[in-house]
């Protein structure tokens, strides 16, 4: 397990305290990677009347496969910087959960991008005259 990942994942009495940086108005909701010492969050929704916030404890709860009511925001309410409660995990179920949530993307590897060529239309280095002989 990681470290930096460990850094944000605190044992408390009944479960677990997340160190979480939350950028709101994302593209996508998605755990990301790290970020200052915590983990690093985007969720689509805007940090309007708390819509932020939801979501971030929704996507948390879903990661760690927990009831909603499980997770709750101890503060940072209007802050990117939150702590976040979560009854009923160990540290070691929670680092476990985090990490198979968190998204590909943010490791840099990617899906091939759709509309490239397709393996007929590759360049072989055979083919220099290119009339696909």
């Amino acid at each position: 397990m990681s470290p930096d990942l460990r850094a944000a994942v605190r044992e408390v009495p009944g479960g677990v305290e997340l160190s979480v940086f939350c950028q709101p108005k994302a593209a996508r909701s998605a755990l990301i990677g790290m970020h200052g010492g915590a983990l690093k969050a985007k969720v689509k929704a805007p940090a309007v009347e708390g819509r932020a916030n939801r979501a971030l404890l929704d996507l948390l709860a879903g990661a760690l496969g927990v009831p909603r009511s499980r997770v709750t925001l101890v503060s940072g309410e209007q802050s990117r910087n939150k702590r976040i409660r979560v009854e009923g995990v160990d540290p070691e179920s929670a680092l476990a959960a985090i990490l198979r949530a968190l998204d590909p993307l943010a490791g840099g590897t990617r899906e091939p991008r759709k509309g490239g060529p397709t393996e007929a239309q590759k360049f072989r280095p055979d083919d220099l005259d290119g009339n696909g002989v």
